[in-house]
């Protein structure tokens, strides 16, 4: 299988499947604790990146000297 994500909507907001084995519930008839709770579990925003590392370069900024 070979492709992009299946992609999942919800309250305008569109999300991709972190698998394709997952099945997708009717979401529209659960309660939106549920649905939010489903989509953290199972899908991740769609434009998903990580984050940069916060702290990179500053070895040159802090100095420790022991003595």
């Amino acid at each position: 299988m070979r492709g992009p994500m299946p992609i999942v909507t919800v309250d305008g907001q569109a999300y991709k499947l972190k698998s394709r084995k997952t099945t997708v519930p009717d979401l529209a008839r659960m309660e939106r604790f549920d649905v939010l709770r489903w989509l953290c579990n199972n899908t991740r925003p769609r434009g998903y990146s990580k984050g940069a590392n916060p702290l990179r370069g500053m070895c040159a900024v802090i100095s420790v000297k022991v003595g």
